[in-house]
């Protein structure tokens, strides 16, 4: 490989690793990491462009288990449920440490209640609403670890695929 050619190489490789290249260009720089011409030094990016080339033709099972997507509506109203609960819980804790219980009072629905110990037991009475609304969204949480589940056999898959791949890039054998 002449000089010419090495420097058009090095500048087009410095604008791949910098996102730069055409497509032209990069057609050009897999054509060359598939010849028999690679120069030393550039051998230790031949296999990044080989490993392109090997995704091509990759197919995956067609047995893989469906996934199912939840929709985002959801989210925020989840969102305004868990801050809701928070935020309750947080006053909840402030009213009952920093208040004195003698002259304490609430307002609940726009009445002023003396009695602190119903003003406690209403209080509670809303916290468990929102923890079973909460819990109730959460199921979808679960949904999300059961796909995690459903994805482990992919994951051992690339593993012994990664493995194999290995293993012939040991001996030499290019497929």
């Amino acid at each position: 490989m002449n000089i010419k050619d090495m420097k058009k190489i090095n500048k087009l490789l410095d604008l791949y690793f910098a996102g730069e290249t055409t497509i032209t260009q990069e057609q050009e720089l897999k054509k060359y990491f598939a010849s028999q011409n690679v120069a030393v030094e550039h051998k230790k990016y031949q296999q990044l462009f080989e490993s392109f080339e090997a995704e091509k033709s990759e197919k995956y099972p067609e047995n893989l288990p469906k996934i199912k997507t939840q929709s985002t509506e959801k989210k925020p109203l989840m969102t305004l449920i868990i801050s809701t609960a928070i935020a309750a819980s947080i006053l909840l804790m402030i009213g009952i440490f920093q208040t004195d219980y003698n002259d304490s009072y609430a307002i609940i629905n726009g009445k002023r209640i003396n009695d602190s110990k119903l003003a406690i037991q209403i209080a509670q009475t809303k916290i468990n609403k929102i923890s079973t609304s909460l819990e109730s969204s959460m199921k979808h949480v679960r949904n999300i670890n059961k796909v995690n589940e459903s994805l482990k056999p992919l994951q051992k898959i690339e593993k012994i695929k990664n493995k194999i791949q290995h293993t012939l890039d040991k001996v030499n054998i290019k497929l």
